[in-house]
């Protein structure tokens, strides 16, 4: 990218820093299920509840690499 690309981006605002706070919360409130269900829940429940975290790890990774180049 050139100079001139990058002073233009600095200005927008991309869908990951609109829904920043917002994807936290609700990624928070889903790992807090995801806890109690792997924690307190019956087998399948607990299959569930870790099958959520992995998925919401893997979705955090993910968010974090768009987030760091822009998108």
């Amino acid at each position: 990218m050139s100079g001139d690309d990058d002073l233009r981006r600095v200005g927008e605002r991309t869908w990951t820093v609109r829904y920043k706070i917002p994807l936290a919360v609700v990624t928070g409130l889903l790992a807090g299920c995801c806890f109690v269900g792997l924690f307190a829940g019956t087998s399948a429940v607990a299959w569930v509840g870790g099958s959520g975290l992995v998925v919401l790890v893997v979705w955090v990774v993910v968010f974090r690499v768009l987030y760091r180049r822009g998108y």
